[in-house]
C-alpha cells in the first residue's frame, strides 16, 4: 500500500510540469518560486520511493530464501520454478526422520530384549601372549557392582562399549580363571590372533560384558559381525571409514529380520506348496523351516527316533515337518490339510563352539558326529594359510633363481650372439681376402711365365752372342791350351 502511494508521486511531477509550462507568464515570482519547490519535493519523493521499492523486493529474495530454507529442511521440498515445490531426493523431512526414530527406537527395544544377563561400564585389561606362547591373564572390572555371581571356569563375551562409527568391535569370548568381588580374571578361550592382538592393544574407555550369547545374533550382533569381517579383511592398518556399514541398509536389514520374526507360524497359501516343496528336496531351505499338519486317512504309526512309534487312527490330525508329512501323503497314509513356516533360530555358542550330533537309530550305540564351529575352522584355516604361504615364499625363491639363471642365459646369448655376428663378419672379410689372393696368385703366375719366355729368350740371345764373340776371338788369338767351357744349355720351360 505505501508503494502504491508513493507511486503518486510522479503523476504529481508530471502535472507540475504541466502547470508550470503552461501558466507561468502570469504567475509571480513567489508562485514561481513554490512551483520550483514543489517540483523539488515530487523529485525527492520519487527518489526516496524507488529506494523503498529497492528495499521492499531485498527484503521479498531474503524472506523467500528463509521460507525455501525452512522448507527444505523441515518438508524436504526444494524449489521447482513458477513458485511450485518438488521432494528433495536427497534429503528427507521432519516427519519422516521422526519416523525413521521410531523405528530405530523398535529396533533397539526389540534388540534390548535379547541381551540377557550383562553389565556395562567394565574396564579390560587386554591378556599379554608372552614369547614362549604362554598368556599372561587379563582382567575385567566391573562398576557399580559391589560382588558379581560368577563361578570360575564360567565364560564371559565382551564388547566394546563404543559405537560401530568409532571402531565399536567384539572383544571375543574369555574364560574366567578367578572372581575377587566385581573383578574378574580372564584368558582367551580361543587362540587369539594377531587381528585379536592388534585389537586388544587399542586404547578403550569401556566394554560390556555378556554372561551368555543370544540364541539368535542376527538381531544383536549383525553389525559388530560384519565390522569385524570388514576390518579383519581390510588389515589391521585399515582407515576407520572401512569399518562403517550403511545405516539406511541396516535398518532395512533389520526390519527384514524383524518382519521375518512377525511370520513366525504364519499359513503358507496352498498354491505354494509344491514350489516349497521343490525347494526343499533341492536343498535351498533349511529343513525345520515349514511344517504341516496332516490328517490320517486310516491308523498309522509313525516311527520316532528314540523309543516305540506313535501310533495315529483315522481321521486323526498331527503335525509334522514339511519333508514327514510329505512323505506321508506320498505313501497315502495321510493327506496335509495346512502348512506354516517357522522362523528357525541360531546358537552363537555353537557356531563358535561347535556342537556334538548323535545319528537317528535305535540302540545305544549310535554314531556321534562333531560339528566343528568357527573356532575349530579359523584353526584349521590359519593352519592352510601358513601352508599356502610357505608354499607360495618357496615359488616365488624359485621362481627368482629361475628369473636370476633367465638374466644370466639372456645375457650369454646376447654375448654369444654378438659373436657369432663378428665371426660371420671375419668370415666374410677372409673369403674376399681369400678372392683377392687367388686372383693375384693367377696374375703372378702369369707374369712369372712372361718373365720365363724372356728369359730363355734372351739365353738364346746370350748364347749366339758368346758364340759369336769365341768365334771372334777365337779368329784373333792363339787357341787356347785348354778346351773351351761347354756352352750354355738354354732352359727350356716346363
Amino acid at each position: 500500500m505505501e508503494i502504491a502511494l508513493l507511486a503518486l508521486i510522479p503523476l504529481v511531477l508530471l502535472a507540475g510540469i504541466v502547470l508550470f509550462a503552461v501558466g507561468n507568464r502570469g504567475w509571480n515570482w513567489g508562485t514561481i518560486t513554490a512551483g520550483i519547490l514543489v517540483l523539488l519535493i515530487a523529485t525527492g519523493y520519487t527518489v526516496l520511493a524507488g529506494m523503498l521499492a529497492q528495499r521492499e523486493r531485498g527484503w521479498r529474495d531474503i524472506v523467500a530464501g528463509y521460507q525455501a530454507a525452512l522448507a527444505r529442511e523441515r518438508d524436504a521440498l526444494v524449489p521447482a520454478g513458477a513458485g511450485k515445490l518438488v521432494p528433495d531426493a536427497t534429503r528427507k523431512s521432519l516427519t519422516a526422520l521422526a519416523d525413521d526414530k521410531a523405528r530405530w527406537q523398535r529396533v533397539r527395544d526389540r534388540i534390548d530384549t535379547w541381551r540377557g544377563r550383562h553389565w556395562e561400564k567394565a574396564t579390560f585389561e587386554p591378556p599379554t601372549i608372552n614369547a614362549d606362547g604362554s598368556v599372561k591373564a587379563g582382567r575385567v572390572s566391573i562398576e557399580d557392582v559391589g560382588k558379581i555371581t560368577i563361578n570360575p571356569g564360567a565364560e564371559v563375551y565382551l564388547f566394546d562399549a563404543a559405537p560401530v562409527e568409532e571402531s565399536g568391535r567384539f572383544l571375543g569370548a574369555f574364560s574366567v580363571e578367578a572372581v575377587d568381588g566385581s573383578a574378574l580374571t580372564v584368558v582367551p578361550s580361543l587362540p587369539p590372533s594377531e587381528a585379536d592382538k592388534t585389537l586388544w592393544r587399542a586404547a578403550r574407555e569401556e566394554v560390556t560384558v555378556y554372561e551368555d550369547l543370544p540364541v539368535d545374533r542376527w538381531m544383536a550382533f549383525h553389525r559388530t559381525v560384519a565390522a569385524e569381517n570388514d576390518a579383519e579383511a581390510a588389515g589391521p592398518t585399515a582407515l576407520p571409514e572401512q569399518r562403517k556399514s550403511d545405516p539406511e541398509e541396516m535398518l532395512k536389514h533389520l526390519e527384514e529380520q524383524l518382519a521375518e520374526v512377525r511370520q513366525h507360524a504364519e499359513t503358507v497359501p496352498e498354491d505354494q506348496w509344491a514350489t516349497i516343496g521343490a525347494e526343499l528336496e533341492s536343498g535351498s531351505i533349511l529343513p525345520g523351516t515349514y511344517w504341516a499338519t496332516v490328517e490320517f486317512k486310516e491308523a498309522h504309526a509313525v516311527p520316532r527316533l528314540a523309543g516305540e512309534a506313535v501310533e495315529f487312527a483315522a481321521g486323526q490330525t498331527a503335525m509334522f515337518d514339511l519333508e514327514t508329512a510329505r512323505k506321508l501323503q506320498q505313501d497315502g497314509a495321510a493327506t496335509m490339510v495346512a502348512v506354516e513356516r517357522r522362523r528357525p533360530l541360531a546358537d552363537a555358542q555353537t557356531a563358535i563352539q561347535g556342537t556334538e550330533y548323535r545319528l537317528s537309530g535305535e540302540g545305544a550305540d549310535r554314531p556321534t558326529i562333531r560339528i566343528e564351529g568357527v573356532a575349530f575352522i579359523r584353526r584349521m584355516l590359519e593352519t592352510d594359510i601358513a601352508a599356502v604361504a610357505a608354499t607360495t615364499a618357496r615359488l616365488q625363491a624359485a621362481k627368482a633363481s629361475a628369473d636370476s639363471q633367465l638374466r644370466l642365459q639372456t645375457t650369454e646369448a646376447g654375448d654369444l650372439e654378438t659373436d657369432r655376428t663378428k665371426w660371420r663378419s671375419d668370415a666374410e672379410s677372409a673369403l674376399r681376402m681369400a678372392d683377392r689372393f687367388e686372383t693375384r696368385v693367377t696374375e703372378a703366375g702369369a707374369e712369372l711365365a712372361a718373365v720365363e719366355t724372356a728369359i730363355v729368350e734372351l739365353g738364346r740371345e746370350l748364347a749366339g752372342a758368346s758364340a759369336l764373340l769365341v768365334g771372334t776371338i777365337d779368329a784373333q788369338a792363339p787357341a787356347p791350351a785348354r778346351a773351351p767351357p761347354p756352352a750354355p744349355v738354354p732352359r727350356t720351360q716346363p
